[in-house]
């Protein structure tokens, strides 16, 4: 490719093979909004005097009847509004709007890329999704229709 300008002096690329210019995005007109973004901010490192703690998110739900640690619970048309996850090991969470962060079934390097895909898809598309969380709290299968 090659450069050129348009009327406006703005750069354009000229596909040498096929000898066609490609125009430069317009700017969005698009406004994101901070109420569009979970309000938890991941979180940051932390040890313990024995050694390292896990590293995960501590926002709890904040609705009465929220899965308390020992149930499993299938979760049914909730929106994923934020994703997260760091270099640690198997390490990756979800916040779903109105209940909070949820972090995926940790037992395969494979089932967390899964998850992510599926749940950046959701986001990225506003799908709502249903899940099925473990006793352990975790996310162990993750729907997006």
């Amino acid at each position: 490719m090659t450069d050129s300008a348009d009327q406006l002096g703005a750069p354009n690329q000229v596909c040498l093979p096929c000898q066609t210019i490609a125009q430069p995005f317009p700017p969005t007109a698009e406004v994101t909004k901070m109420e569009d973004y979970p309000t938890q901010e991941p979180p940051t490192q932390a040890k313990k005097q024995a050694g390292v703690r896990e590293e995960r998110p501590t926002f709890e739900p904040p609705v009465a009847g929220a899965i308390a640690q020992g149930n499993t619970a299938w979760q049914s048309d909730k929106k994923v509004v934020g994703l997260w996850m760091n270099s640690a090991t198997r390490n990756a969470y979800m916040y779903v709007d109105q209940v909070g962060w949820r972090k995926f079934a940790d037992n395969s390097d494979s089932a967390i890329v899964a998850f992510n895909v599926i749940a950046a898809h959701a986001k990225a598309l506003g799908k709502p999704v249903q899940y099925y969380e473990e006793a352990d709290n975790k996310v162990s299968t993750l729907y997006v229709w």
